[in-house]
């Protein structure tokens, strides 16, 4: 049986410090992107042939990122306890919108993309 991957993005600017991480140490600010996969298996798209409203993926993925926008990362739990990496952030973002669609049980998380900067990205797959 075959499924569908649905994707939508967000954005927003903040700063972190990453003790013993050389360069990062020093206070300094990103332009983050994120993207959000949810999966849909094929036999469970609605009457109208949808899976999901684009629209209600990136409604899911601002409002789990709302509060770091123009924010030092390191003062906002979890943060001020475990360092705001891109892994830690997406591991975040996924537990996040994993609640908000955990009414509809046609769509799974497949992923979440947090990118720093162009050429930096990492991937978090829950499991």
């Amino acid at each position: 049986m075959g499924y569908f991957l649905l994707s939508a993005e967000t954005s927003f600017s903040a700063a972190h410090t990453l003790p013993g991480v050389p360069l990062c140490e020093r206070f300094h600010g990103h332009n983050w992107t994120v993207r959000l996969t949810v999966r849909m298996e094929e036999n469970k798209l609605a009457a109208n042939g949808m899976g999901v409203d684009f629209r209600d993926i990136e409604t899911a993925i601002t409002q789990a990122t709302a509060e770091f926008d123009h924010q030092y990362l390191n003062e906002i739990p979890p943060f001020n306890t475990v360092p705001p990496t891109a892994e830690n952030i997406a591991r975040l973002v996924s537990e996040r919108v994993t609640s908000q669609f955990t009414d509809n049980h046609n769509i799974a998380i497949e992923e979440v993309e947090i990118w720093e900067a162009a050429q930096y990205r990492v991937v978090y797959r829950p499991g």
